[in-house]
């Protein structure tokens, strides 16, 4: 008799081989360019510019406000036409809306930037240029590159663990990007003077590997980790755990089993801040899905709707049906192709009427599958059974609030129950009730 072990992931078809050989290509810009004031986890930054106001590449264009913020800087030069609310993925945001002046002319680069930087600036340098997380998360970098000075940070861990089907923005920047990536490490091994560093792959990115040992030969201390292509293999609790053999605690951070854990594209992003006193202005993003015509890795100004990326890949072949502000895992269905490309858009995915699965939500069947692919241990239908049933705080007390949102239950689930869905909403209204105590 053979017992069914818990897999804790499941194994998505990956789609990648339409791009996963292609080189990055420089993205055209367009005349307009929107930039939502919320590129990031947390709070909006506030419009610091006005209508009719002229202004350059690496222009602020919205201030953080508070302590989890970030602020968000102008891709182009050109002149502010509107201030104005849009839906974009998260709902309805404050945008910067921009005429591109085609001319592209920089604010000067931030003057402490150099070789000799100072590592108690980083952080400020980081907060500076607005760099969030790249690997879709859009936490504030600034924020993670310091933690409380209680903690002791001892290990710093790359993900490059590219486990969202279609997206090969990561692998790509890895293999292209390689040498930049290394010395955005070494600005923050200066700062923690860490005693590890691992760099987190999956063993379908051989190339990714080979590039990036190049880049490190003689810097001891790193190690590539070369991981099983598993969903969600790149989350980041899931990372630590078998890049380190920690598990960081319920409710807990990395910072407290001493780990810091960033993107590959953010170490870069970081590379160019500190040592070169450039803005984030711009990022990889991959555009795929059987109805495009010529998928593409791109390296897009951050603002440029998606609209635009379109008839750089050749349009259409095929009419889609769905199109994800990310990927079929995680990502979240969008419907006006004027959203813009923003700091966390690793991939955007076109998908089919064939490929979009129609199937009606039936009764659960008990089969388990929902608790054998959780990756952090939990019991999704549980979860979503106290919410449908108003429970709030049962679904605290069953773990909601560990979910790390990576679909995996909605996934492999038989009966189309909305999980993910479900838990999501659950954890939102937990957060409120917390509030009105």
């Amino acid at each position: 008799m053979r017992l069914k072990t818990k897999q804790q992931a499941t194994f998505p078809k990956h789609n990648k081989s339409r791009t996963h050989h292609k080189q990055i290509e420089k993205a055209q810009t367009p005349s307009i360019m929107v930039y939502p004031m919320s590129m990031h986890l947390g709070a909006p930054a506030k419009p610091v510019v006005a209508v009719g106001d002229h202004v350059k590449v690496g222009t602020l264009l919205g201030e953080a406000q508070g302590f989890i913020s970030a602020n968000v800087l102008s891709s182009v030069s050109g002149e502010v036409i509107s201030i104005e609310e849009r839906n974009m993925v998260n709902g309805v945001l404050q945008c910067v809306i921009i005429k591109n002046d085609a001319e592209y002319i920089e604010e000067p680069p931030f003057p402490e930037a150099g070789e000799n930087v100072d590592p108690a600036l980083v952080p400020e340098l980081i907060k500076r240029a607005g760099i969030t997380g790249m690997g879709g998360a859009q936490f504030p970098t600034n924020v993670k590159m310091a933690p409380p000075k209680d903690k002791t940070i001892d290990t710093i861990i790359l993900n490059g663990a590219e486990c969202e089907p279609y997206s090969t923005s990561d692998l790509r920047t890895m293999i292209e990007y390689a040498d930049e990536i290394i010395k955005g490490v070494r600005v923050i091994d200066e700062l923690f003077n860490v005693k590890t560093i691992y760099i987190g792959i999956e063993d379908n990115a051989k190339e990714a590997g080979e590039a990036l040992g190049k880049a490190i030969e003689g810097y001891d201390k790193v190690q590539i980790k070369v991981l099983e292509a598993k969903y969600p293999q790149g989350s980041e609790k899931q990372l630590i755990e078998n890049c380190t053999g920690r598990q960081v605690p319920a409710g807990g951070l990395p910072a407290d089993i001493g780990c810091i854990v960033s993107n590959v594209g953010t170490f870069q992003q970081i590379y160019r801040a500190v040592r070169l006193g450039k803005p984030m202005v711009e990022r990889v993003t991959t555009i795929s899905g059987t109805p495009i015509a010529d998928p593409k890795n791109l390296l897009v100004r951050l603002g440029t709707p998606i609209d635009d990326l379109i008839d750089q890949c050749g349009g259409f072949q095929e009419v889609p049906r769905k199109v994800i502000h990310g990927g079929p895992m995680m990502g979240k269905t969008i419907k006006d192709g004027a959203i813009p490309i923003s700091k966390g858009t690793t991939h955007i995915t076109f998908m089919t009427a064939d490929e979009v699965d129609a199937e009606e939500r039936i009764d659960c069947i008990r089969c388990s599958e929902c608790l054998n692919v959780c990756p952090v241990s939990l019991q999704p239908i549980l979860i979503s059974n106290a919410y449908e049933r108003g429970d709030i705080e049962k679904a605290e007390q069953l773990g909601a609030m560990d979910c790390i949102e990576c679909g995996n239950c909605s996934f492999i689930c038989p009966s189309k129950i909305p999980l993910l869905d479900n838990i999501i909403k659950a954890k939102t209204a937990i957060k409120q009730n917390a509030r009105a105590v």
